[in-house]
């Protein structure tokens, strides 16, 4: 036992901004030990992590060959990537060429579905077990697909170092604010899960529906348990922080504020710093592929975890791109179960060749621009930034007068911007502010533009427990149609 002890404290230990104060709890020494038991992988991805977080030739060197793996893997072991890799010429005859990886068809959810079991694994090396999960279902019909506890081990490596640049240590008190019903049921219920948090010093919040008295509640929480670090789903968060601004409430100030779920825009980022007093962080990642990439305190951009993914932002010639926006496409390098390799998740992102001024080597996703269901078409049949959209709702919504807004793009292109009152405000009160809005969105919608107003009750929460900003009710390809 205390050769196991010494062992991890000293691999713990290395960790970049750690607290050693902090860490020398009682918490530490078991939560390292339970690594060694019942997940060494975790631990071995670490250490594999430290080795090449400073040396971008080591990284490149690990990356090549675990992309190489998991090609050769897929070729061999399922039926669907038999034929698209021989197809290609990214594999043949057993041999990978990488310099045909940009020729591989994308995987979507659509290929998901409709390939089944073509897309699993006949079988696993040695000691990879596999499991089920979904996706979270924020684009429409969640989608079953299987992964291994290699992959696992790695997303949790992944996640204690992305938490470890930005202040918070292994066994270091921490708050998972969080809007997806699903998910904190299973991280909330049973016994296993209540040992599990107690352990991890872990607490947890709902956050999906925001009356007053949820929202004090969880600042009264925050201020009780005094976090070092607070995980948190975008649109809650970003909920009590206006509040929190709004009535001048001083709250604990953790380390830092690490926020998921969806894109963080720079005025909630802004409206979070605020209100806490600690830099809001963002992170990237999903349940198809774990945890991707996330900006340390230098907040300079997403240091990807390359490590453990391949990262393409894909441009109009459905080819990657640098310095541009566009969809990005997620290869996991260590799921063997089923093999994602060039997915499309969803998400629209600028990669830079830039690199951080933290000296870290890691690649550099500049920022997340979006979803792609949030992307809406002009009358001339051009792309709109969400970001952009987004920005004029959140300018004239907070003003004691219009309490939420949300835009919607129907079928036939015409703009229905969806409001809800302030308690107390009226529709009058509101018609200066709905002028600004028509103004704005006419520079980039077009001045023969369709643009309607409807007041509502209320906007709720999406299925997946996301703030729909931007709704489309036009697929893609129908708005390509449309050029």
């Amino acid at each position: 036992m205390s050769r196991i002890s010494k062992e991890l404290d000293s691999l713990i230990l290395s960790l970049p901004n750690r607290n050693a104060a902090l860490d020398r709890n009682w918490r530490a020494p078991i939560i390292r030990t339970a690594f060694r038991l019942q997940n060494p992988g975790v631990l071995r991805e670490l250490e594999v992590i430290q080795s090449v977080e400073r040396s971008a030739a080591k990284l490149q060197a690990v990356h090549q060959a675990r992309l190489e793996q998991l090609l050769h893997h897929a070729w061999s072991q399922t039926d669907y990537y038999r034929e698209v890799l021989e197809a290609c010429g990214a594999v043949r005859a057993g041999r990978v060429n990488l310099d045909r990886f940009d020729d591989i068809p994308f995987l979507t959810k659509d290929i998901i579905r409709s390939q089944g079991e073509r897309l699993i694994a006949k079988s696993l090396p040695a000691g990879r077990k596999p499991h089920t999960n979904r996706s979270g279902g924020s684009t429409g019909q969640p989608v079953r697909f299987w992964q291994d506890n290699v992959y696992w081990d790695t997303t949790i490596a992944t996640r204690i170092y992305h938490f470890s640049t930005v202040g918070k240590g292994i066994g270091q008190r921490e708050m998972k604010i969080w809007g997806n019903e699903p998910d904190l049921r299973k991280g909330t219920i049973g016994w296993k899960a209540k040992l599990e948090n107690f352990v991890y010093n872990r607490k947890f919040e709902q956050c999906w529906h925001l009356p007053e008295e949820r929202i004090l509640a969880i600042i009264r929480h925050i201020d009780e348990w005094q976090p070092q670090m607070l995980w948190c789903f975008r649109d809650g968060i970003d909920g009590v922080a206006r509040y929190i601004n709004e009535h001048r409430i001083r709250v604990h100030s953790p380390a830092s504020v690490v926020l998921g779920g969806a894109t963080v825009y720079p005025f909630m980022a802004q409206a979070i710093e605020n209100a806490f007093k600690s830099p809001a962080i963002s992170a990237y990642g999903s349940r198809e592929v774990g945890a991707v990439a996330c900006q340390c305190l230098e907040r300079g951009g997403l240091h990807i975890a390359t490590q453990a993914h391949r990262v393409e932002s894909i441009g109009p010639d459905e080819r990657p791109v640098m310095e541009a926006d566009g969809e990005l496409a997620i290869t996991p390098l260590l799921n063997f179960a089923m093999p994602f390799i060039r997915y499309r998740i969803g998400d629209r992102g600028r990669m830079t060749q830039r690199q951080c001024t933290c000296g870290r080597a890691f690649p550099l996703l500049h920022a997340l621009t979006g979803r792609v269901v949030e992307v809406l078409h002009n009358l001339k049949g051009e792309q709109i930034d969400p970001g952009y959209l987004i920005w004029i709702m959140a300018e004239k919504i907070n003003n004691r007068v219009l309490k939420k807004g949300q835009i919607v793009q129907e079928e036939d292109g015409a703009i229905t911007v969806n409001l809800v009152l302030e308690p107390g405000a009226s529709m009058p009160q509101a018609q200066p502010h709905l002028a600004e809005i028509r103004k704005a969105m006419t520079l980039v919608m077009g001045s023969e533009a369709t643009i309607r107003f409807t007041f509502l009750d209320d906007i709720p929460l999406s299925q997946s427990g996301k703030y729909p900003y931007i709704v489309r009710r036009r697929s893609l390809d129908s708005a390509a149609l449309a050029l």
